[in-house]
């Protein structure tokens, strides 16, 4: 191991790892070897009668089962085998990236059937439907039912939930109006067989005793009311 400060050699297998930068050489073939160049005193463990055994020892460099010794899987600090000493590896390490059920990303098993809300802090859940309606810092209209007065939802910091919370809009049997304090035209839904009035439109929407759907015109999307 003359020439380089430090070479970590994984015997047994058929891709061996060399760190050139570091001041130890581990050789991992049964015994754990240190040669260090510019010492006094070069321990050689391979030939010795003092090699250090892999196995049940807490000084030792094991390859599973010691919390202080390089492991090759589900270790804290995992190396790769390829040619890299810190890397980390995909699987089974705790300080690594994970590929399947990782908090720092997005499920990737449901994300291509949903719409994603972009700049909310709260998402709007529709009761009986699967898709999430996206209603923040977008210039696109709620066009109820076909007609062309919309009632514009955009720039609102909260979110509305319609899966009958409190501070949800409700569009079946809600005897109270809810006005939407962020938007431009306010909505107020109704239980009954009376008129959607948009404050700010001239026109007035009649939603419930009919059987048409509320459609988002400019969303991937359209969602489905089933109750009116």
């Amino acid at each position: 191991l003359s020439g380089s400060e430090v070479s970590e050699e994984l015997c047994g297998n058929d891709e061996s790892e060399e760190l050139s930068g570091s001041s130890e050489s581990e050789e991992l073939s049964g015994c754990r070897s240190e040669e260090l160049s510019g010492s006094s005193e070069s321990e050689e463990l391979n030939e010795s009668g003092e090699c250090v055994q892999l196995s049940g020892r807490s000084e030792s460099d094991e390859l599973s089962g010691n919390d202080e010794s390089e492991e090759l899987s589900r270790s804290n600090q995992c190396k790769e085998l390829s040619g890299s000493g810190e890397s980390e590896e995909l699987s089974g390490c705790d300080e690594s990236e994970e590929l399947s059920g990782s908090d720092d990303r997005g499920d990737l098993s449901e994300s291509s059937e949903s719409e994603e809300l972009s700049g909310r802090e709260e998402s709007e859940e529709l009761s009986g439907t699967d898709k999430s309606e996206e209603l923040s810092g977008s210039d696109e209209s709620e066009d109820l039912s076909g007609i062309s007065e919309s009632g514009e939802l955009s720039g609102r910091e909260e979110s509305e939930e319609m899966s009958g919370s409190g501070e949800s809009k409700e569009l079946s049997g809600n005897d109270a109006s809810e006005e939407l304090s962020g938007s431009d035209a306010s909505e107020e839904l109704f239980g009954n067989d009376e008129s959607e009035e948009l404050s700010g439109s001239g026109e007035i929407e009649e939603l419930c005793g009919s059987g048409e759907s509320e459609e988002l015109s400019g969303s991937i999307e359209s969602e489905e009311l089933s109750v009116c």
